[in-house]
């Protein structure tokens, strides 16, 4: 019999523990700048997701019930489904943890069913909306320990006068753009090819020495603007309001057909490659319904459990259980139960043995998950309302009323 589906996997629960703490930090960052949460269905209308997806996108999607549905590629075209039918108040801020699916081939740290984490904002076209991302990028790399990270800018704005001062427009424009997407993954040489096969090499040269330009910021903007000087614009807009370091990167595409504007990645180094990436998509909401300003971002869960997974790999959580109630003899197990509710009720996680096992069992089954702390119960302690707290650690033991038991528990 076959395991899981092509692409996806089982996630134990030592992984789930890493994987919810991760979500946890992110959840918490987006929720110290007011973001709210939102969830949409898994499956979409297959126009709905075809509406702006483009020809990459769309034959990523898991189509299904025969046509009619498929199983969403990102979070942000059911926010814009959903925010173009609400009349929600401006600036519309949402945040939504959830799965998506991709039929890509998988490769090593990529699968085909995956967390993605967004936020976005909806009803403002002002670049404080960008600058306000890039700063909860900056926090939540922060969260995790990585104080150092490249913050890559960009607006289609000036990437599109590019391609019209050159001449390169329609479905060449689009072909050059998914071309340029690829550096990462393909490399400079590579990319060089596969642009002199759309646009011819003389084209190709040109294009290339304007994106490969040199320089800081003042100097990369100032070459921007002969090509877009409201993109340009909008970027030194966004540099002004951030107290980070972000440098203007005019390689930097994001392949996606619905962006707009300002554009943007963080990367953590050579290695990690992008863990975040998002820009602005003013014009996606108004094909579902009401037309309205949007900007977002989408933080790469994966790539961040795998580097808090490598972090804490020498002290893997296997439960949240802080002490196991161990039975002396079976029929002291409705004490055991009184005991462990009296714990739960105080805000400590623990857990009873439900296999009538002996106590040395009992003690080996603690110890697999390293449970710290077992509360043995038997005639004397149900007598006297107390258990025999043991630290599972060394092995020393102390009889306390329930109430101290608890306090010391939790380090009181």
């Amino acid at each position: 019999m076959k395991l899981t589906p092509k692409g996806m996997r089982d996630i134990g629960p030592e992984d789930m523990f890493i994987r919810e703490e991760a979500i946890g930090r992110i959840r918490q960052t987006f929720q110290s700048f007011g973001y709210r949460p939102l969830e949409t269905p898994a499956m979409e209308y297959l126009e709905t997701l075809r509406a702006k997806a483009g020809p990459e996108v769309d034959k990523q999607i898991f189509v299904i019930d025969g046509g009619e549905y498929g199983l969403r590629f990102d979070l942000t075209v059911p926010l814009a489904r959903y925010a173009s039918a609400t009349d929600a108040p401006k600036p519309f801020k949402r945040y939504a943890i959830d799965v998506v699916w991709r039929k890509e081939e998988p490769q090593r740290g990529r699968f085909r069913e995956f967390y993605q984490a967004d936020v976005d904002i909806v009803g403002s076209l002002s670049m404080r909306c960008e600058s306000e991302l890039l700063t909860i990028a900056s926090a939540i790399c922060g969260a995790f320990g990585f104080p150092e990270r490249r913050i890559l800018l960009n607006n289609r704005k000036i990437l599109d006068g590019i391609a019209s001062k050159l001449g390169i427009g329609g479905d060449a424009k689009g072909e050059v753009f998914r071309v340029l997407d690829k550096l990462d993954k393909i490399g400079e040489a590579e990319v060089e090819k596969l642009l002199g096969e759309i646009v011819g090499n003389e084209k190709t040269g040109e294009l290339l020495s304007i994106i490969r330009a040199k320089g800081d910021n003042r100097s990369r903007l100032a070459l921007a603007a002969k090509y877009s000087e409201e993109g340009a614009r909008e970027l030194g807009e966004i540099l002004a309001l951030c107290d980070f370091v972000v440098e203007v990167d005019l390689f930097l595409v994001r392949g996606l057909g619905y962006y707009t504007g300002p554009v943007f990645e963080i990367k953590l180094s050579e290695g990690i490659g992008t863990v975040m990436a998002g820009g602005r998509y003013d014009g996606l909401l108004g094909i579902y319904g009401q037309d309205a300003p949007a900007v977002g971002i989408s933080v790469g869960i994966e790539r961040l459990v795998t580097l808090l997974a490598e972090q804490k790999k020498a002290i893997l959580k296997k439960t949240d259980s802080r002490v196991f109630v161990a039975c002396a003899k079976p029929e002291f197990y409705p004490y055991a139960a009184q005991v462990a509710a009296e714990f739960r009720k105080a805000g400590i996680a623990c857990e009873t043995d439900l296999n009538e096992r002996s106590l040395r069992k009992q003690f080996e089954y603690a110890n697999s998950l390293a449970i710290p702390f077992a509360a043995i119960v038997g005639e004397r302690e149900k007598k006297d309302k107390s258990v025999t707290l043991r630290d599972m650690s060394g092995g020393k033991e102390e009889v306390l009323p329930i109430q101290d038991a608890i306090s010391r528990l939790l380090g009181r």
